[in-house]
């Protein structure tokens, strides 16, 4: 009994040694709020509870929110790490202290005043001598005051209350007017039943950032590694708290509900914060120093600005930072360092491949940033293989390894950066195989990985009943696919989608998304640990945005190749041979009968050919055109490709069995000796007209895909007619309904991507509406113009979606159809080419209405677009 009990206390001190070293890992920084819990602050918790602080070794403290403390003395102080801080921060400069804006979370702010339509204040101008409510630091804003002011309003002639916030004051007339969050006011009064009034700054052009994330010179120039990870970690909060706004609510009132919100408020509330986020950008926190400077402007020009502000301080920038970032002993060893050898992977395209000796793809360019930061030369140790590669650092042949998956075993030869890019992980298989939701169904089959890849034994161990079969390169594993020795192949999405693109077209398709993933860092020889610190910082140093954009440059590179509009000519050369034949027939009849038969045979035969490789050639065509701008889905546009070619088929499938049929028709009654001038030239007249109905059809196509890098303006009248012709030959044949009421509304956006959103959200309606039998099926598209806005409405009758799940279809990879229907990021792409591209947001939902005296059930998509003319 001694034993055991000296057992489990030498157990328990293990675990306490163990949770005590592990806690030491973590650096330990604090973050001070601006306000009171709310959903203001979701990012941050998010950020915590979901380990995303912790991920980039990070152990933060979350400081409330109290009155009378001085934040940006404290921040400057050193006190306190980072806090959130408004466009006042400003004025703080001026007072000497050494803060810095790491980012804009809003993008305009969020501060509005409010009076009631009962108080007959319905102007600006209508302030004067009325009592206004607001707190010290809401009356410094210079939204706030330029807003008033522009408007001919002394400030002299307002008379300032102390804010209770209590929006009762408002409804009670204790005060005329109120300051207030545009996130949380206007839902309490709506609730309450009481008209108001809501003065914006940002309708008035005064569009100021907000909510700025802030730190001190100090620790940026001493901690460089933890401000950099602490603002990415911050900004995936957001992204996260944004995508699942309901599960953020929950964990605000789960843990940080002070003010006893309910989750009806917390979302509302969050809802309007996320447009003010991605106001007039798509960028989570861009911080523009014009913009900086705008607000500057405002606030001298009021008499505020006690000193000048160097506004390069103020805002942080990487650039400026260059030469702060490393140590001496970094430095010097930078000058002792001539170059700096490294081993790539090769064959990994559109990541990184070695052609004619040179190093190519993603990772070269970020590589070649790296270059810029550290200011010394990398160059490329050629390896035929990343077995080859992995080799050769192990044996120090080369100083890093580019691009590299941190495992234990590596561990103990190579020491890894920060993780510079996630890789998602993709299924290949042949293209007639259905869509794959879970690997776990595949038993007992062989699926390729390439040899070496980290990710091996991790799918070795959750997939027991799969054998992998490791491979040289994806080449490899595509070539076991086609020839039958294996189900499938593992490897990174853009390199899979690379290789259909350029060289797997129609034999190879992706059937499947993996859970896991790779994160892809620099790995350094064990021992160099100065040269891995001055990596490490080097990598840190390089913005998302950055290498987004050096990503998206090779993901989406256009392999030009115009559609052949040579096989219209290849047929009416054919068709002008037959009929320079028959000119002859009375002649030659005789002589010529058996060259013409095989002419006319060789001609009908190339004719089918071509026929029979028209979609294939159009498939081609679209699918290599196919460009988005930024961060979309690689998957997403194959399935809008399959869609495409879908629709494509319904259009060509008439046409081509007319082109077929008149052909046989000829050849037909040549052999008969019956071939007349006026059946001949009747037919000739047919096939040319149909052919120029293919080509019209192809224009069509090709619209959709064709690449749009600016906004312009364009009728939705219109745009909805592109998008409906695309579809038209697919919902006849399903017997599907379009009833549409369009005003001819003007909008500035992308054309191309809202035909693309439409063609989505229809098609979604068609699959839903194919599983009624007996009645209708219906589509109802309505677009009209209220509020200044341009609203679109598309409902179905298909009876709706479960409201248990409707939450989640945002959400990407959710979907609720058959595994091999879909991938589950559709209406996640609508989402965000609305939200981002086109200054809107989308919502959906389930709604009853009354059709020709009948009632229906379905759902309702809503789409609102700000950008109207």
């Amino acid at each position: 009994m001694i034993f055991i009990k000296k057992l489990k206390f030498f157990i328990l001190l293990l675990l306490l040694i163990s949770t005590i070293s592990h806690s030491k890992e973590l650096k330990k920084v604090t973050l001070h709020l601006s306000w009171l819990d709310q959903f203001q602050f979701a990012g941050y918790y998010m950020a915590k509870e979901k380990g995303f602080y912790e991920e980039v070794g990070l152990d933060v403290e979350i400081i409330p929110f109290s009155f009378g403390v001085d934040i940006p003395k404290e921040v400057s102080d050193g006190k306190v790490d980072f806090a959130v801080g408004r466009e006042t921060l400003i004025l703080e400069r001026t007072k000497d202290r050494n803060i810095v804006a790491l980012y804009a979370l809003f993008q305009a702010t969020p501060l509005i005043l409010i009076s009631t339509k009962e108080s007959e204040i319905h102007n600006i101008e209508d302030f004067s001598n009325k009592k206004i409510m607001t707190t010290i630091d809401d009356a410094s804003e210079v939204s706030l005051k330029a807003m008033i002011v522009s408007n001919k309003v002394k400030l002299e002639n307002l008379k300032f209350l102390k804010h209770t916030h209590n929006i009762n004051d408002l409804i009670n007339k204790n005060t005329d007017v109120i300051s207030a969050y545009i996130s949380k006011a206007p839902y309490e009064l709506q609730k309450k039943g009481i008209e108001y009034n809501v003065f914006d700054p940002k309708k008035f052009g005064f569009d100021m950032y907000s909510d700025m994330l802030y730190t001190s010179e100090n620790l940026i120039n001493n901690d460089l590694n933890t401000v950099l990870l602490f603002k990415k970690a911050s900004l995936k909060g957001w992204e996260y708290a944004y995508s699942n706004i309901e599960e953020s609510a929950n964990l605000i009132i789960e843990k940080y509900n002070t003010q006893n919100l309910k989750k009806n408020e917390l979302i509302y509330e969050a809802k309007e914060l996320r447009k003010l986020s991605y106001f007039n950008t798509a960028n989570l926190g861009e911080i523009k120093k014009d913009k900086i400077q705008r607000i500057y402007d405002l606030y001298n020009l009021m008499g505020l600005i006690q000193k000048p502000v160097d506004l390069n301080k103020f805002v942080f920038d990487l650039n400026n930072l260059r030469n702060l970032t490393f140590s001496d002993s970094e430095k010097k060893y930078l000058e002792q360092r001539d170059i700096i050898t490294m081993c790539v992977v090769p064959n990994a395209m559109p990541y990184s491949d070695i052609k004619d000796e040179k190093f190519v793809g993603f990772v070269a360019d970020f590589i070649s940033l790296i270059e810029e930061r550290i200011k010394k030369p990398i160059r490329l140790v050629q390896t035929s293989s990343w077995h080859e590669s992995l080799e050769s650092a192990k044996s120090k042949k080369c100083d890093i390894l580019s691009s590299a998956v941190w495992t234990k075993d590596r561990e103990e030869y190579l020491s890894f950066t920060k993780p510079y890019l996630n890789i998602p992980l993709v299924l290949l298989t042949k293209s007639d195989t259905s869509f794959i939701n879970n690997l776990s169904s595949l038993k007992k089959k062989k699926i390729s990985v390439i040899e070496n890849y980290a990710i091996i034994n991790e799918l070795e161990k959750k997939y027991k009943d799969i054998e992998f079969i490791p491979v040289k390169n994806i080449d490899e594993g595509i070539k076991k696919i086609l020839d039958g020795e294996t189900f499938g192949h593992v490897d990174a999405i853009s390199t899979s989608w690379y290789k259909i693109q350029t060289k797997y077209l129609s034999k190879i398709s992706i059937s499947a998304k993996l859970d896991e993933s790779m994160d892809i860092a620099i790995a350094v020889n064990h021992d160099d640990n100065i040269l891995y610190g001055i990596l490490q910082k080097a990598v840190l140093s390089i913005d998302d945005l950055v290498k987004n954009e050096m990503l998206n440059k090779w993901i989406f590179t256009k392999h030009k190749k115009e559609f052949d509009y040579s096989i219209i000519w290849k047929i009416s050369l054919g068709l002008m041979f037959i009929f320079i034949a028959i000119l002859y027939r009375q002649k030659l009849l005789k002589k010529l009968n058996l060259q013409l038969q095989k002419a006319v045979d060789e001609k009908t035969k190339k004719l089918t050919e071509i026929n029979l490789q028209l979609e294939d050639r159009i498939k081609k065509e679209v699918e290599e055109n196919l460009k988005k701008d930024r961060l979309l889905s690689q998957q997403q546009k194959m399935v809008s490709m399959g869609q495409m070619i879908e629709n494509i088929a319904h259009q060509w499938r008439q046409p081509l069995s007319l082109i077929t049929t008149n052909a046989s028709g000829m050849k037909l009654k040549k052999e008969m000796n019956d071939l007349d001038d006026e059946f001949f030239y009747k037919t000739l007249d047919s096939i040319l007209n149909t052919s120029k109905y293919l080509s019209n059809t192809i224009d069509d196509f090709r619209y959709f895909f064709k690449p749009q890098k600016d906004k312009e303006d364009f009728y939705l009248e219109k745009c909805c007619k592109k998008t409906l012709d695309l579809l038209s030959a697919n919902f006849i044949e399903n017997r599907i309904k379009i009833i549409d009421n369009i005003q001819n509304i003007k909008i500035c956006g992308y054309e191309t991507e809202l035909i693309q959103v439409l063609i989505n959200i229809l098609n979604n309606s068609k699959d839903a509406l194919l599983s009624i039998e007996d009645e209708e099926r219906l589509i109802f598209i309505d677009i009209t113009k209220e509020n200044g806005k341009a609203v679109i409405r598309v409902k179905d009758n298909a009876g709706g979606i479960e409201p248990s799940i409707i939450e989640k279809v945002f959400e990407p990879y959710f979907t609720t159809k058959h595994q091999h229907q879909g991938t589950g990021i559709g209406l996640y792409m609508c989402q965000e080419i609305i939200n981002k591209h086109m200054d809107g947001y989308i919502d959906i939902s389930n709604t009853e209405f009354e059709y020709e005296n009948k009632k229906y059930k379905g759902t309702l998509l809503l789409i609102v677009i700000n950008s109207v003319y």
